[in-house]
């Protein structure tokens, strides 16, 4: 679509086929039907729209026409998989998730921001953008000292010592079972700490991978201490005139009077310390932007560490911050409680082999990163069209049912625009104008980060195929003509529909 058009039509608007399939005010542009005359005069206008419809209160409606529409299902098979792609950005992001503290397996709790990550990283991907998802490992500080405190206590009580356990440790099943094969293993207590983590980070990675969830690179926090980071940091913020001495620590100078604790008093880092140098290293290795995902309970270290990445000297709009909201599972009515430190833990393994990777990914896809959620296990594995995924999922398999039935391969189908003439059902077209939104959902989600779209995007395109497949046969006896037209709309909603189960993560299956 030209540029022109494309500043014109600024306005989208939600699906109801009254208000076109673009809308503008034309009050914010010119003013009366010369407008619209002159834009309907357009010949480059008209080979996308028909008569454009102004209504009484100064908008004007604009209608894709069919034979535009009907020429996207070529282009659809004809680019496959490249359908909706990009053009290349020139633009590098770095986008860290999950980076949960190797303090224990991960919990549904983490499962939100590795689904959530991983697809808004595949689809910065398809809007054209180079994208390195990273897992930071918090290998330094407090939590990973009192996991070793922790195991070599447990190991104290194998071995026939009466233990009392202090309730800011941690107690979780996993600890006893860690303690019971370092013992077998003679693990020495000075190596404890460091063998610890590695059995968490594998743990973690197993489940990672499980959930579909991978990672270019895996960052190690005492990496930066190694290589003498976050003294170079903290010399250059002092250099700056950032860093304020009191009660013995070091101190972020922020805004309006504020501050936040940078070196301890004890001389040890804080997590913003180092979260300060590894921002600053991300920039460092050639990134454009950095994009963090962290648990809500880190909204009060957004502004801190926004502060001391500006204190450097980098612009504000080069790093950013998505807070994730709070999970709450449902079984049977009854929500479940989660917490590390105490032992009641949800893993996120067994939510995995319970529910399955695609209903996992897909719920948590399906919500708001902004907004609490409530996973409801029961739903999640039902498998009727009252479970979203399901229904997804029966479409791509309806759709690939279609093709085994005839023997024909959708991936090499070939049709000419004077072939699909007989598509003028407003099912069959109301398929095609969903089709047609695909590449402008890719660009808005890269845009946005707004996830959930790609989700209410992928059921709004199942529920139209539901609904042409129920009231039009593909396969006609005694007109060929229309069945062969039928199987190129097939053949695009197959290859649109997978692309968005496989920019979430999802399986596209084959039969159900």
């Amino acid at each position: 679509m030209k540029a022109w058009l494309e500043n014109l039509l600024k306005t989208k608007v939600d699906s109801k086929p009254e208000r076109g399939d673009y809308s503008v005010n034309l009050h914010r542009v010119l003013v009366g039907k010369d407008v619209l005359v002159a834009v309907y005069s357009n010949k480059e206008f008209k080979k996308y729209f028909d008569d454009p419809e102004l209504t009484k209160n100064g908008f004007a409606n604009f209608y894709l026409s069919s034979d535009f529409l009907r020429q996207q299902i070529l282009k659809i098979i004809s680019e496959k998989a490249s359908y909706g792609s990009g053009e290349s950005k020139k633009f590098s992001i770095n986008l860290e998730f999950v980076s949960a503290n190797p303090t224990g397996p991960l919990t549904v709790g983490n499962a939100r921001a590795a689904s959530y990550g991983d697809a808004l990283g595949n689809i910065l991907k398809k809007a054209g953008y180079e994208v390195a998802k990273e897992y930071y490992i918090n290998d330094v500080g407090v939590q990973v000292r009192k996991l070793a405190d922790s195991i070599k206590l447990r190991m104290r009580e194998l071995g026939g010592e009466k233990i009392e356990f202090s309730p800011d440790l941690y107690q979780g099943e996993y600890i006893r079972s860690m303690a019971k094969e370092f013992m077998e293993r003679l693990i020495p207590d000075e190596e404890i700490k460091a063998e610890a983590i590695r059995v968490m980070i594998s743990g973690a990675k197993e489940t990672l991978d499980h959930l579909g969830v991978g990672f270019d690179n895996w960052f190690s926090e005492s990496e930066l201490h190694k290589d003498g980071k976050v003294q170079t940091v903290i010399l250059d913020l002092e250099s700056k005139g950032y860093v304020l001495e009191g009660d013995g620590a070091k101190w972020l100078k922020m805004d309006e009077g504020q501050k936040a604790v940078l070196i301890k008093s004890d001389g040890s880092t804080t997590y913003l310390m180092n979260d300060i140098a590894y921002t600053k290293d991300k920039f460092e290795r050639g990134f454009d932007k950095a994009i963090n995902i962290w648990g809500t309970d880190h909204h009060g270290d957004v502004p801190r560490l926004k502060a001391g990445v500006a204190a450097l000297g980098y612009e504000a709009l080069r790093l950013e911050i998505l807070l994730h909201q709070l999970v709450v599972l449902k079984q049977k009515d009854e929500k479940l409680k989660i917490s590390k430190r105490a032992g009641n833990l949800v893993l996120l393994e067994d939510l995995i082999n319970d529910v399955g990777k695609d209903g996992v990914r897909f719920f948590f896809l399906s919500k708001d990163l902004n907004t609490h959620m409530e996973f409801d296990i029961d739903l999640a594995k039902e498998r009727s069209n009252k479970n979203p995924i399901y229904y997804i999922q029966y479409a791509h398999a309806r759709l690939s049912n279609i093709f085994q039935k005839l023997s024909i391969d959708p991936k090499i189908f070939k049709i000419k625009e004077e072939n699909l003439r007989p598509l003028e059902k407003p099912e069959e077209l109301a398929l095609i104008r969903k089709m047609v939104k695909f590449p402008e959902l890719v660009e808005d989600v890269a845009n946005s980060y707004q996830v959930h779209h790609l989700a209410q995007y992928s059921y709004e395109l199942a529920s139209d195929f539901h609904n042409f497949y129920e009231k039009h046969h593909v396969v006609q006896e005694n007109n060929k003509e229309l069945e062969r037209a039928r199987l190129a709309l097939c053949s695009a909603v197959k290859i649109v529909l997978g692309q968005c189960l496989s920019l979430m993560g999802i399986s596209a299956p084959e039969k159900m």
